[in-house]
């Protein structure tokens, strides 16, 4: 169920008066309880003058956005459909700190396969949110077969689909997506090569997964390509108007597996490149989900240093610009632990200067206590930065 829910007419009433209060509300006055004017207050006219008066702006710190755009990368976070956060006021000005959004349930099949409406409704919104404040917007995964087909999902039918079903699938979903007016990436396809941290196993991900069994290995090629055709139908221009991302499962610097899909990627490009005239056709999405636990299905802090990461983020960046669309910290309450896993995985990430966008997963059910696997110690539950907020500050301003 959602919290504090509020109609999407409700939000259209909130995001015009917040969008007027923003820099009263930033300063801890309250703007839904400023007092009515009771009569036409009398004006006293300025005294004339000969001189013409010098003007000095008030100086207004950047935001966190600000500072990232400024080197070259958006800086952003995910929300959760389920939350209702995007229509609370107080959470609207903690966005207005960065440069991008995007949501983490909105692309699940229970919204957009099925008859209910609330996730397309809610990525309009998103969608005219991210336009009107200049931020950039990422609409999660088109196809993601693991996540997607599992035997409760209002799609698993399509996991014996035939070839004509899967096709039709495809086209439909990815048109469904193109007609939110306004977003500036996406991932065409997630987690083809899943990656075992604990074991280093790897391998296509085969499991639910109606694509790889109509097109091999093939099939991240079909899912770039009915997007790209998508995109042009639609006048986008891909790799400026909209960005199409490879999402991959795999953090590890290396390993046989990193290297086996480095390799696929190569080729990828290449084939799609020569195909489509577009030098680099796609981005690479990484997730950094760190833990500080042992043998837990995370990726250990202990695996990273920043010469190494820093070094394979530029190897990867010969393919296609890097974006991290996921990361988050966890099994930790030790606030420096916390920091200095931030300075290894962002300074690498910044000093790399080959990134375009770092996405923290998930800060808003951090604070509301909802799930553990998310970026702790951003926000609080009254939508006000904690300490890890003025670490990324401290690392952006450092960076300027």
């Amino acid at each position: 169920m959602r919290k504090n829910k509020i109609t999407r007419r409700d939000f259209l009433k909130v995001t015009g008066v917040t969008s007027a209060g923003l820099a009263l509300s930033a300063c801890g006055i309250d703007v839904t309880k400023l007092p009515a004017a009771t009569a036409t207050p009398s004006i006293t006219p300025f005294p004339t003058s000969t001189a013409t008066p010098t003007l000095t702006p008030t100086p207004r710190p950047p935001t966190l956005g600000e500072l990232a755009r400024k080197l070259g990368f958006d800086i952003g976070l995910s929300l959760s459909l389920g939350y209702g956060s995007l229509y609370i006021p107080e959470c609207q000005n903690f966005l207005l700190n960065f440069s991008m959004l995007t949501d983490g349930m909105a692309s699940n099949p229970e919204f957009t396969d099925s008859n209910r409406s609330e996730g397309f409704d809610y990525w309009h919104d998103l969608s005219d949110f991210a336009k009107n404040h200049n931020l950039s917007l990422d609409l999660n995964h088109f196809f993601w077969a693991f996540g997607y087909f599992q035997d409760d999902s209002v799609s698993h039918d399509m996991v014996n689909g035939s070839k004509d079903e899967v096709d039709a699938y495809m086209k439909s979903r990815v048109e469904k997506f193109f007609k939110i007016p306004y977003f500036t990436s996406v991932n065409f396809v997630n987690e083809a090569i899943p990656n075992n941290p604990s074991t280093l196993d790897y391998g296509w991900g085969k499991m639910y997964n109606p694509f790889y069994r109509i097109y091999g290995e093939n099939y991240p090629y079909e899912c770039y390509k009915v997007s790209w055709n998508e995109a042009i139908r639609t006048g986008r221009i891909v790799g400026q108007d909209v960005h199409l991302i490879y999402n991959t499962a795999s953090s590890e610097v290396k390993s046989a597996g990193a290297d086996f899909e480095l390799r696929y990627l190569a080729k990828l490009k290449d084939k799609l490149s020569k195909e489509l005239g577009i030098e680099r056709p796609f981005d690479i999405g990484m997730q950094f989900h760190i833990t500080t636990a042992e043998n837990k299905w995370l990726w250990n802090a202990k695996k990273f240093d920043y010469n190494s990461l820093l070094e394979h983020l530029k190897n990867i960046a010969e393919i296609g610009d890097i974006r991290i669309t996921e990361f988050s910290i966890s099994d930790t309450n030790d606030g420096q632990e916390q920091k200095d896993i931030l300075h290894t995985i962002f300074e690498a990430f910044v000093d790399s200067k080959v990134g375009k966008s770092f996405v923290m997963w998930d800060p808003i059910g951090s604070a509301l206590n909802m799930n553990v696997d998310v970026m702790p110690n951003l926000v609080d539950k009254s939508y006000k930065p904690m300490f890890m907020f003025d670490e990324l500050y401290k690392i952006l301003q450092s960076k300027s």
